[in-house]
């Protein structure tokens, strides 16, 4: 039998490394190389493990650490998008609840005397000056304010949100008497304010006031009902 050529055998060596081909071929491949040693360097090249260039390998370490630079700075701005994100959602959440508070809960918009009805101004036995309220305009006041100017006139100023929400009864700030005790508010102002003394008492605000009491004015006395109002326990 003839010897088959080196390059015939080669082009087999794939098949015969990676157990493919046929017992016949095989047989063929081994005998060859038996006696052909460029052939077998081929074959122990082809099952030796294949070491890539200095070249390529230093370059696909440079890929490999310019990808992994450009997953941490996917990773980074990743985290300071969710954190961005999740601050914008606590300020809105933040802004809403102050919105909502601003509109309907703080006590800041001043009741205008237009809306209010005064009638019964008295004085009680105890000194203190009393007053009948009534807002005409069906809505709530949840708070009064008091002010003492420089002037020694004193406001009583009733005070709701921008948002005013409507009574339910003619009760409350809404429709009640309103009492203040000047002596002890004068004794108040000398020992922690500014010494000031109330010369006069005003529902309102400076630029929207109604009188109630100033200075040498005489108030008829409290009714009976109106004393029991007020009277202490004791």
């Amino acid at each position: 039998m003839s010897r088959i050529s080196c390059e015939i055998i080669q082009d087999l060596l794939p098949l015969y490394h990676d157990d493919v081909c046929s017992a016949d071929t095989k047989t063929l491949v081994e005998e060859h190389l038996a006696d052909c040693p460029a052939c077998r360097e081929v074959l122990s090249y082809m099952s030796s493990p294949m070491s890539l260039p200095t070249q390529t390998m230093e370059q696909n370490k440079d890929e490999g650490a310019g990808l992994r630079q450009v997953a941490a700075q996917w990773s980074r701005t990743k985290w300071v998008s969710f954190t961005k994100g999740l601050l914008i959602s606590c300020l809105a959440v933040g802004l809403l609840f102050l919105a909502y508070a601003g509109l309907f809960e703080w006590n800041i918009t001043s009741v205008p005397t237009r809306v209010m009805q005064i009638s019964d101004i008295s004085q009680l036995k105890d000194g203190r000056i009393a007053y009948h309220v009534k807002m005409t305009d069906g809505y709530n006041v949840n708070q009064a304010s008091y002010d003492t100017d420089e002037e020694g006139n004193f406001y009583v100023t009733p005070k709701r949100p921008i948002i005013k929400s409507k009574k339910f009864a003619d009760m409350g700030l809404s429709n009640m008497y309103y009492t203040n005790d000047i002596e002890e508010r004068n004794a108040y102002e000398k020992s922690f304010g500014d010494g000031v003394q109330i010369k006069a008492l005003y529902l309102g605000t400076p630029d929207d006031r109604v009188l109630i009491w100033e200075q040498g004015m005489e108030l008829p006395p409290a009714s009976e009902s109106v004393e029991m109002q007020f009277r202490s326990d004791e």
